[in-house]
C-alpha cells in the first residue's frame, strides 16, 4: 500500500512539470509580488497563506513534496545527479536570509501601497520584464538542481520552504498533531537505502539509528518509506513530545 501512495506522488510530479507552462501563471512568488504592489490579492498569495496553515498539521508534505511544481522539476531533473549533502547549518543560514529579505519585501509593498483593494486568481501580466524574469528564474532553479543534484533549489535558496518550516515549528510548539516520520532502529540494517533516496540530501540513516526524524528540512515525501526494506521508517500522525 504504501509503494503505491509513494507511485502516486511521481505521477504527481511529472504531472505538474508537464503543466508548468499553465501553473506560472497561477502559481509563482514573482507574481504575487507583483499582485501585492498593484493592489491585487492573486492564486499565489492565496495557495502560499494555504500551504502556511497547511504547515502546521502536514509540515512541508502537500506544498514541496506534493504540489510545488517548482520542487517537482527539481526533483526530475536531478535524480540522476548524485546528491551533495549540505551543510545544514550553512544551508539554513543562506536560506533565512533570502526568506527576511523577501519578507521584507512583500511587508514594503503592504504598507507603502495599502491593503489589496481585490481578488484577482486568474491574475497574469504579460509585462516583457516579469516575462523575462520568471524564465531566468525557471531556468537557474532547473540547472542548480543538474548541477547540484535534486531539489538544490529548495535546499539553499527557497523562502518559501523556511515559512513552511516555520509552520511546522508553530505546530509542534503548540503541540498540533501533525504528519511526521517514525523510526524502528531495531529494524535497521544500515544499508543506507534510505540515504541514497532522500531528494532533500538528509542523513536519514543516522536519524533512524538515532529514533531523531524530526529534521525541519524533511519534506515528508515517503521516498525512504518505500525503499526501507526493513520497515524501518513509517509515517505517523501524533503531537510531538
Amino acid at each position: 500500500m504504501k509503494k503505491h501512495k509513494i507511485r502516486l506522488r511521481i505521477y504527481i510530479l511529472v504531472a505538474l512539470v508537464l503543466t508548468l507552462p499553465i501553473l506560472i501563471n497561477v502559481y509563482s512568488p514573482i507574481l504575487m509580488v507583483w499582485g501585492i504592489r498593484n493592489g491585487i490579492i492573486t492564486a499565489s498569495f492565496l495557495i502560499f497563506a494555504a500551504w502556511f496553515m497547511l504547515s502546521l498539521f502536514m509540515g512541508r508534505s502537500v506544498s514541496c513534496a506534493y504540489t510545488c511544481p517548482y520542487g517537482a522539476l527539481q526533483e526530475i531533473l536531478g535524480i540522476h545527479v548524485s546528491k551533495k549533502k549540505p551543510k545544514s547549518e550553512k544551508a539554513n543560514k543562506i536560506r533565512y536570509f533570502i526568506s527576511v529579505i523577501f519578507l521584507l519585501l512583500v511587508s514594503f509593498l503592504i504598507f507603502n501601497l495599502g491593503v489589496a483593494k481585490n481578488i484577482d486568481l486568474f491574475a497574469s501580466n504579460d509585462d516583457l520584464q516579469l516575462i523575462i524574469l520568471i524564465t531566468i528564474s525557471i531556468i537557474t532553479i532547473s540547472l542548480l538542481s543538474i548541477l547540484f543534484g535534486s531539489r538544490a533549489f529548495c535546499r539553499y535558496l527557497c523562502p518559501q520552504g523556511v515559512f513552511l518550516t516555520i509552520g511546522s515549528k508553530i505546530g509542534r510548539k503548540i503541540k498540533i498533531p501533525s504528519l511526521q516520520l517514525k523510526s524502528t532502529p531495531n529494524n535497521c540494517s544500515n544499508c543506507k537505502l534510505c540515504d541514497k533516496s532522500c531528494p532533500m540530501g538528509l542523513d536519514v540513516n543516522q536519524m533512524v539509528t538515532n529514533s531523531t526524524l524530526n529534521d525541519l528540512n524533511c519534506i515528508l515525501c515517503g521516498e525512504c518509506i518505500e525503499k526501507c526494506p526493513k520497515d524501518a521508517i513509517n509515517y505517523s500522525f501524533t503531537a510531538k513530545d
